[in-house]
């Protein structure tokens, strides 16, 4: 299995980006169901609508951390850093944990290439 440096693993995500959007959530379903359905294992708040969305999901993060909790989030885009997207209790999550990651999915992101595109 390759090991990916930070850098490579955020060009290999972002270049997942080029290939466009694809509706509907068969696909992401079809993914989270081969990586071993990640999103099971917590409990989520899911914030959808046109605006607001980073604003009310930071707002509700911090609550659940002054209530004890530990919280994740993602947002979207980064200004600078691709960290910027996934905070664990407010921190940046560290860029090996990116490598890791893609480390263990790769192969099945590029199997499902289709997955992320269009």
């Amino acid at each position: 299995m390759k090991r990916h440096t930070y850098k490579q693993a955020e060009r290999f995500i972002l270049s997942r980006e080029l290939f466009g959007m694809k509706l509907g959530l068969e696909n992401i379903r079809q993914f989270l169901i081969e990586i071993g359905s990640p999103q099971l294992k917590f409990a989520t708040v899911h914030v959808g609508g046109t605006n607001g969305k980073g604003s009310s999901s930071a707002m509700l993060a911090s609550i659940f951390r002054a209530a004890g909790y530990r919280t994740g989030l993602y947002t979207s885009p980064h200004l600078v850093d691709f960290r910027e997207r996934i905070r664990i209790d407010d921190r940046l999550i560290p860029g090996s944990l990116i490598a890791r990651w893609i480390d263990r999915h790769r192969t099945v992101i590029v199997k499902k290439n289709s997955l992320f595109s269009k």
